[in-house]
């Protein structure tokens, strides 16, 4: 659905915002400027609630561009979470580590590590990636960290991730053609929000218990996308003998 639908959608079906009922500036109670505004918020609350915006093909959200010893990279502003990484033109994926599990890939066996000595790895092709020193100070963009540190020869090569993102653009009233980033599925969910935001910020009788309600089918309608995400991301339990810390005794 484009903004103009959304927007007709909460106005007239949710809201029952129309002239017969009201009476006013255009009779409206709501401005079609607020309305625009509240969904933009439902759109960037439904995305950021359940994760379920994914992309891994727009370059500017997509692609790494690695630099000789640099390690951190900030990612575009919409990445909210790194699903995974690939370096360039490699296959497999790059293990997930956080700083407490850096010591995996390290090329020491010492009795103790401090995760600090991370930095100190030999530069080279990157084998692992965080993101749990994940917040800019400037920007609050997520940071992808890669290990080790490239070198020369990795320079300019591409990290390929793919990110649970929120929507790269806002509403505006100029821009009533464009349409929903979230899945079809959940664009009427997410209106639930905006009809909230409009109905908790009107005084008239009964507004509150009308908000409430759409409230809980917002959150409602995030609950059942969670689950289908899940589903969706599950896969069967493995167990092998002899690896990972379990071993055999003859």
């Amino acid at each position: 659905m484009n903004l103009e639908e959304l927007l007709s959608e909460l106005r007239e079906n949710l809201l029952r915002d129309n002239a017969e009922l009201a009476s006013g500036p255009d009779d409206h109670l709501w401005s079609d400027e607020t309305l625009v505004r509240y969904i933009n918020d439902a759109q960037q609350r439904f995305a950021r609630k359940t994760l379920s915006l994914r992309d891994a093909s727009t370059p500017e959200v997509t692609q790494v561009t690695l630099a000789t010893g640099v390690s951190s990279y900030v990612l575009h502003s919409s990445v909210l979470a790194v699903v995974s990484g690939r370096y360039d033109v490699q296959t497999a994926d790059l293990v997930r580590v956080g700083r407490a599990r850096i010591n995996v890939i390290s090329k020491q066996d010492p009795a103790w590590f401090d995760p600090a000595t991370a930095a100190q790895l030999n530069p080279g092709t990157p084998i692992a990636f965080s993101t749990d020193e994940t917040l800019d100070v400037d920007t609050k963009a997520v940071t992808l960290t890669v290990y080790p540190a490239p070198s020369a020869s990795e320079a300019g090569k591409l990290v390929y991730i793919r990110v649970a993102r929120l929507p790269l653009d806002r509403f505006t009233l100029d821009t009533m053609d464009m349409d929903c980033e979230l899945d079809e599925d959940h664009q009427l969910d997410m209106l639930e929000w905006a009809a909230y935001r409009a109905l908790r910020t009107s005084d008239i009788d009964g507004h509150s218990a009308a908000a409430a309600d759409h409230e809980k089918r917002f959150t409602d309608a995030i609950a059942e996308a969670l689950r289908d995400i899940r589903r969706k991301m599950s896969a069967p339990i493995r167990f092998e003998f002899g690896q990972n810390g379990f071993t055999w005794d003859n």
